[in-house]
């Protein structure tokens, strides 16, 4: 390794706590939850729906299939995955006028997906320089000025390999 080498680590923060010493994370954390459905919407049918007082929140269609997803999803995260699958379906149903019968589902349960957006949690998130030269972070977890989402990410990592392009800014 040169000199002024950089490396940008962009793990999840409970892996980056575990890699650096004395690096201080986000611990607390929201889930998602997300279903996809082997289902062509109908034609005409929105990109993305809203879903005002049922258990999914957003519905995307796609030319192939239907996928929902549902932020902050504690609260359901633990049910069983048939239940929430025509759970979901049934807002599908409604929102894009679609037959009843549950099509081939999938689900995905990311009991860690974000950080909790709470002041404590907040002020938990780094900034991309550590106290190495040559170390800099990039996640949707660090201090972006954004929520936990993928502008987050990609703003971090953007940040990060400006930094680390530039040799005299990534020092502490």
């Amino acid at each position: 390794m040169r000199s002024d080498d950089r490396d940008i680590l962009a793990v999840p923060p409970w892996v980056a706590s575990e890699l650096v010493p004395g690096l201080v994370v986000p611990t607390e954390f929201c889930s998602i939850v997300n279903a996809h459905f082997r289902a062509r919407p109908p034609a005409g049918a929105p990109l993305m729906t809203g879903v005002i007082g049922g258990t999914a929140e957003w519905i995307f269609a796609f030319a192939d299939r239907i996928s929902i997803t549902v932020s902050g999803a504690d609260a359901i995260v633990d049910r069983d995955r048939e239940e929430l699958a025509r759970l979901f379906w049934a807002d599908v149903a409604s929102a894009l006028a679609m037959p009843q019968a549950l099509p081939p589902w999938q689900i995905v349960k990311e009991r860690r997906a974000t950080f909790a957006a709470t002041p404590q949690q907040t002020a938990r998130r780094p900034k991309p320089l550590t106290r190495w030269r040559n170390l800099l972070l990039a996640g949707d977890w660090t201090d972006t000025g954004l929520p936990a989402t993928i502008e987050g990410a990609i703003r971090s990592g953007h940040k990060a390999a400006r930094l680390a392009l530039s040799r005299t800014s990534a020092s502490p």
